[in-house]
């Protein structure tokens, strides 16, 4: 088992540097730009350690204390504690921790985070809000707590762990929902749907969002029937028996099958319930709809005051659109598109936002380039469908959560955050000054001005109505948000509260001066209440069954709605707002659970239409009710009360013994709470930390099999990164070496790096040993995201020098040179070998002799790639590259075979043979590879010029056998392929003409009197077709393609390929 492990962990390192030999590996790579320079502290607690920049110090010590209290609670459901601090990275907004380099080398968001993971590490972005923000962190924490408690502890539990133990996404997913969020209204909403619709998926079967909303309600079904603390036990047992379904079976001491369908039922009956109390929507029009799981995703909308237009923005993995669509002309325009398609950085699906004045103009805030801009568009006509921009205003804020602008255009008011805490804030924008109007820690969110009055209607959770008495804590943060009402001037001392439910209120709509909509979700489902200037009771005017997600209405009751039903996201339109909603109006039975009232009997929607909901004039809250129902001998430990001091007699000495240790534990639990200590801040400094090492096994095309093995380390933030490897043959003659240190911290990356390249080689006559060395130094701009300039100038140095005779001079040659390079990747992977999207490089090098001026040369080299998604998973892969060499001593191009191809087959040619016949060319590490030219073994062709096309169409097999869940990644990655390849390399003005070297021989000459020329008219393009299969295997992912090639219209035996790595 030893010698199994061992063989194992020297396997599974993954060969990304020693994949940089090859062109079909050469690097291509999204970009993260630094707008700005971050300047790091740390503040340090018992069980965390937090890291922040610049002024964020207040979100920090939030950010600590939030962890901190909520730390207790996490450990004890799960039933485990880490064993070390746990990092987290703080962040002010998305654009922010966008700019961060760690994880800059992964590919999609799931390595990014197993990554982190791995590394007890959380990066995150202040929301908005401090209630999400908080809900964010503590579902962050607890997967790095889960995931160090079922893949931690011992380097050999580790090890085996994470081979033998492979849950499906809703397991830990869920669980981490779950202790976020509880028995939310998001997940209730989710599931009832689903069962009406007879949508739900078997949970193994769920992924992305889906499995994490399905795993919540089996971890919130096993706390409601079978107890909390059975999901510590369920996790301990997985991680023992390496099987969840076991483990449940086992735990609550049923079949999986049976609990599968008891937790189906559950909901089934509470989904049945709700159907028959609420209504469906009427819907006079879909402006936009995208299926539930798609990429693009619906963000925010407004319908125009007259009614006309409804402006709405969506993002598709980072890149967002503004557009507009017309009632008239029922078309859609868009005003302009925005930012990249990305999968391994975080998305902000909040922005763009949206607001109209009264005379139609649109006013969109959204985030570009590291700023928040403010754009007005004007003039929207049938003409000009899309309007013209008008106004365009940087914001100085860290983030916008929401807007309005007036009816004049004059001002805004926003939601907006500095410092990691949000407030409100007026904004002029002809004089571009901006006006505090709240400062502390409350959450003030969606403003809306009433009229012209200049008062500005908001939602929050502040628990007073002064604004000066109350700035708020940690510990006062709360998630009921109540209505109020701001007068607008800055130096107002309090607000005052129009309505408090004992739900979240949210998205107030003023129509007028008089009337205000908002959204409630008191009763289970968030529908839409009315409050009317005067009234002291709100007016529930919708009792649709599923959660109204956003909304907007004018004066003329024009009504746009976005919810989501039958997997599909959707923005609706009503003509006149349908406010005749008929039903009991009666709480789900989620709230009846949650607050242990009792349903109501269904009763007449006349007698009912009217919900009181409080209007509170008093400045201190009503003591928090439970969230939960208390089963006998629990206790709520967020309102926990001593009792009055009662001497009796105990009744049972072990029950007091046992209610005196609950006291205990509650005490200290809370004594934790209100006395966190935190240290700091202190400066960062730059620690440097082994962060991976990659041991494998290569084939140099010139040198053969050998072994590579290197090390990269950086630090804590990966802005300094220094990485070097070896690579030796068994024969211990060739080898190479390097090294590498960057400093990625600002805009332009910096790279320093050092190569030394050994080839030694022997036959009876001669023994040849070249050395080359490199010294480089790059700067790297990017432009966007996808797009970045690289200048790069160095020193070479090649040594050939003959070991068999002291005599024979040293050959050296010696280079000054410089290249550029451009690099564009728009690609997103969908999986392993993967990717969809365009990507190519386009590089000119200039080397000038130093030694002698004849040894100079120049090279152009290009590579462009494309992959298209074909069918559900198919991909269809497309590369066309090429390159000339130029100048007193221009460079061969060697072509054919494949990269690292583990049992490689060199051609043996007489004439222009870079490779010779036993030595090398001198200049070989000056040489370029021009692969695959599959069907042909390396060194088919040579010459000063290459072009080559390849084409494979690649299915991942077992995907389309099955849709169950496959946790095996050799199954998993397995693809079948099928290839063409078409390639030429020739020496001369085209491969068609009669004086190059493909075409022409010459024999004899030098010594020789004889001397003669012989042309031959072949096609000069070689083809290659072929099968084949890859998939992973102990880490490595192979490859296995059987080519045969057809050179001038002459087809050839087979060629069989194993080799290493992935495909272009």
């Amino acid at each position: 088992m030893k010698k199994s492990l061992l063989i194992l962990f020297l396997l599974s390192g993954f060969f990304a540097k020693a994949q940089n030999y090859f062109p079909t590996q050469t690097p291509f790579g999204k970009n993260r730009i630094q707008y700005r320079h971050f300047h790091w502290k740390v503040l340090t607690t018992q069980n965390f350690e937090v890291y922040f920049y610049d002024d964020a110090l207040p979100m920090a010590t939030v950010t600590a204390q939030f962890a901190e209290s909520e730390f207790d609670r996490i450990t004890e459901m799960l039933g485990y504690s880490p064993f070390s601090r746990t990092k987290i990275f703080v962040y002010s907004s998305v654009q922010d921790i966008n700019q961060s380099n760690i994880g800059i080398t992964l590919s999609s968001d799931k390595e990014v985070s197993d990554e982190n993971l791995s590394k007890s590490r959380i990066e995150i972005a202040f929301s908005g809000n401090q209630v999400a923000y908080k809900k964010e962190l503590v579902r962050e924490i607890s997967h790095v707590f889960v995931y160090d408690m079922l893949y931690g502890g011992s380097l050999k539990d580790a090890l085996q762990n994470s081979l033998l133990l492979s849950v499906p996404e809703w397991f830990m997913n869920g669980v981490t929902a779950y202790i976020a969020e509880g028995w939310s209204v998001e997940m209730d909403d989710f599931m009832r749907d689903a069962l009406l619709n007879k949508k739900l998926r078997k949970p193994n079967l769920a992924t992305g969002k889906e499995a994490a909303l399905i795993g919540q309600s089996i971890w919130n079904y096993i706390a409601e029937k079978n107890g909390r603390d059975n999901i510590s036990n369920i996790l301990n047992l997985t991680r023992i028996i390496r099987n969840e379904q076991t483990s449940i079976a086992s735990t609550l001491g049923m079949p999986y099958s049976r609990f599968l369908r008891e937790w189906h039922e559950y909901y089934s009956s509470m989904a049945d319930n709700v159907n028959s109390s609420f209504q469906a929507p009427k819907i006079d029009l879909k402006v936009k709809q995208v299926k539930v799981g798609d990429t693009e995703k619906l963000n925010k909308f407004k319908i125009s005051p007259d009614g006309s237009m409804v402006a709405f923005s969506t993002n598709n993995l980072g890149r967002s659109a503004v557009e507009v669509y017309n009632f008239k002309t029922k078309k859609t325009h868009t005003l302009f598109n925005i930012g990249y398609k990305t999968l391994n950085q975080s998305i902000n699906y909040n922005t763009p936002l949206l607001s109209w004045t009264r005379g139609n103009s649109l006013a969109v805030i959204f985030e570009n380039g590291g700023s928040t801009e403010l754009d007005v568009f004007t003039d929207f006509s049938d003409k000009k469908p899309a309007g013209k921009l008008s106004i365009y205003r940087y914001l100085d804020f860290d983030q916008v959560s929401d807007f309005d602008i007036s009816d004049d255009g004059t001002n805004i008011v926003l939601s907006a955050e500095k410092k990691g805490q949000n407030d409100l804030f007026l904004y002029n924008i002809s004089r571009k000054n901006t006006v505090q109007l709240t400062n502390d820690l409350y959450d003030d969110l969606y403003p809306q001005f009433v009229g012209n009055a200049g008062k500005v209607i908001f939602t929050s959770n502040r628990l007073k109505d002064s604004l000066d008495v109350d700035k708020g804590s940690f510990k006062s943060i709360g998630s009921k948000f109540s209505l109020f009402v701001h007068d607008g001037k800055p130096k107002s001392e309090s607000v005052r509260r129009l309505v408090e439910s004992n739900g979240m209120i949210t998205r107030p709509v003023v129509t007028d001066g008089s009337t205000v909509y908002f959204l409630n979700d008191e009763k289970g489902v968030r529908n839409i209440y009315r409050l009317v200037s005067g009234d002291s009771l709100a007016t529930q005017m919708t009792a649709y069954r599923n959660n109204i997600i956003d909304f907007d209405i004018n004066v003329a009751k024009n009504l746009v709605f976005r919810t989501a039903e039958n997997q599909t996201d959707y923005i609706a339109y009503q003509n006149q707002a349908d406010f005749n909603a008929t039903g009991n109006y009666s709480i789900t039975p989620r709230i009846s659970r949650i607050t242990g009232v009792p349903m109501t009997e269904k009763q007449e929607a006349k007698t009912n239409n009217a919900t009181p909901l409080t209007n509170v004039p008093a400045e201190v809250p009503k003591p928090a009710e439970p969230t939960i129902v208390l089963a006998p001998g629990e206790v709520d430990t967020d309102n926990y009360q001593f009792d009055n001091l009662t001497v009796t007699k105990p009744a049972d000495k072990k029950t007091d013994v046992k209610k005196s240790r609950n006291e205990r534990n509650n005490i200290a639990r809370q004594t934790r709470k209100d006395n966190i200590k935190i240290k700091g801040p202190t400066d960062y400094t730059n620690p440097f930390v082994v962060n991976g090492t990659d041991g494998n096994f290569v084939v140099d095309p010139v040198r053969g099999l050998g072994y590579s093995f290197a090390v990269t380390m950086n630090d804590l933030l990966e802005n300094h990164q220094l990485k070097g490897g070896i690579f030796i043959t068994p024969n211990l003659k060739n080898s190479d070496l390097w090294a590498e240190y960057s400093y990625l911290p600002k805009r332009v990356d910096f790279t320093v790096r050092f190569d030394r390249k050994v080839l030694s080689q022997e036959t009876e006559t001669l023994s040849q040993k070249v050395r080359f060395n490199r010294l480089s130094a790059s700067a790297s701009y990017p432009f966007n995201a996808n797009a970045r300039l690289t200048i790069s100038p160095s020193y070479t140095s090649n040594r050939a020098i003959n070991l068999y005779s002291v005599s024979t001079p040293e050959i050296f040659s010696d280079y000054l040179g410089a290249n550029a390079e451009f690099v564009y990747d728009n690609t997103i992977s969908s999986g392993v070998n993967a990717l969809e999207g365009t990507r190519f490089k386009v590089k000119y090098e200039h080397f000038t002799g130093l030694a002698s001026a004849k040894d100079g040369f120049e090279r152009f080299t290009a590579d462009i790639r494309h992959y298209l998604k074909v069918g559900q998973y198919m991909i269809l892969a497309g590369r066309l590259s090429g390159g000339h060499s130029f100048g007193d001593s221009p460079k061969q191009f060697i072509m054919g075979g494949m990269d690292n191809w583990l049992f490689i087959e060199r051609e043996s040619r007489n004439t222009n043979n870079p490779l010779g016949t036993g030595i090398a060319s001198k200049d070989i590490f000056l040489s370029d590879f021009a692969t695959s030219l599959r069907g042909f073994n390396v060194n088919k062709l040579s010459g000063v010029s290459n072009l080559l096309f390849n084409v494979e169409l690649r299915i991942p097999i077992v995907r389309y056998l099955t849709k169950n869940p496959i946790y095996s990644n050799f199954f998993k990655n397995l693809q079948l392929s099928a290839f063409t390849d078409v390639g030429t390399a020739w020496t001369g003005a085209s491969p068609f003409s009669r004086k190059n070297g493909f075409n022409t021989i010459v024999y004899g000459g030098g010594t020789n009197p004889f001397q003669a020329t012989v042309t031959d008219f072949r096609n000069p393009f070689l083809v290659g077709y072929g099968v084949g299969a890859r998939t992973t295997m102990l880490g490595y992912f192979v490859k296995f393609d059987v080519g045969w090639g057809m050179e001038n219209k002459d087809i050839k035996s087979p060629i069989s390929y194993l080799t290493l790595g992935y495909d272009f």
